[in-house]
């Protein structure tokens, strides 16, 4: 209807008028569906880089099961993904790198990782990614366990 730009279309039943179909019609049951939130969108840039369908579809199955695990510790946020082509050949895998950064209400997280390969790269970052929020989940709630980092990282412990 929309591509012929029909506004409505005559229902027949045996060759009698028995009613109108509108675009209202079709739009009502549409818009009374719950609306699905998503939590974290995403955004992509690449560089000297050509990502195929399965490189994507592989990439967006990760984020999507990564958002899932922290569904409800992460507030809406966006993920900001770059990936960029050295060059270089490895086994016919192009070094490829990936930078994560993740804004939220919660804060900002950054990864990154370089590797042979557009999966494996982006895999690893995620996987880092996901270990910079869990430790800062448990430093939010371990007061010694925050301690003992910062002591670790060489951050002196200000008390007031």
């Amino acid at each position: 209807m929309h591509n012929r730009q029909i506004s409505c279309l005559v229902v027949l039943n045996q060759d009698k008028i028995v009613g109108i179909v509108t675009k209202l019609d079709f739009l009502q049951p549409i818009s009374a569906q719950p609306i699905i939130d998503r939590k974290i969108t995403i955004q992509f840039s690449a560089k000297s880089i050509d990502i195929n369908p399965d490189q994507r579809d592989f990439m967006m199955q990760e984020f999507d099961s990564f958002t899932r695990k922290f569904k409800t510790a992460l507030k809406p946020g966006t993920l900001f993904v770059y990936m960029k082509s050295h060059g270089a050949n490895h086994k016919g895998e192009t070094l490829t790198h990936c930078r994560l950064q993740l804004i939220t209400e919660k804060g900002q997280y950054y990864s990154s990782s370089e590797g042979f390969g557009i999966e494996p790269t982006f895999r690893v970052a995620l996987d880092r990614l996901d270990r910079r929020i869990l430790r800062s989940k448990e430093l939010a709630s371990e007061t010694q366990y925050a301690e003992d980092f910062l002591r670790k990282m060489g951050i002196p412990n200000e008390e007031p």
